[in-house]
């Protein structure tokens, strides 16, 4: 996977998508300002995410972000600025 200081967006696959991650990964990774981690999250964090960030910090992620994650199984975050957002 590229440094997360290379890429512009994350697509983040739920673990749940392990052979959609599998087809999903080098195809958008050979783009090259792409990463496409599997979801680190376990029930217990409730809505925040670990993502590939600078220093692995958790972050929030807006409501509309996990509902894609409920229904399609990935979500899209683009980078503005320091910040990932849907």
């Amino acid at each position: 996977m590229p440094s997360v200081s290379e890429v512009d967006i994350l697509i983040v696959v739920a673990r749940e998508q392990a052979g959609f991650y599998e087809f999903l990964k080098p195809r958008q990774e050979a783009k090259g300002r792409t990463a496409v981690p599997l979801e680190r999250r376990t029930a217990s964090s409730d809505r925040l995410l670990s993502c590939p960030v600078p220093n692995d910090r958790r972050f929030p992620v807006p409501a509309a972000a996990v509902a894609l994650m409920s229904v399609l199984g990935f979500m899209v975050l683009h980078r503005v600025g320091s910040h990932w957002l849907p």
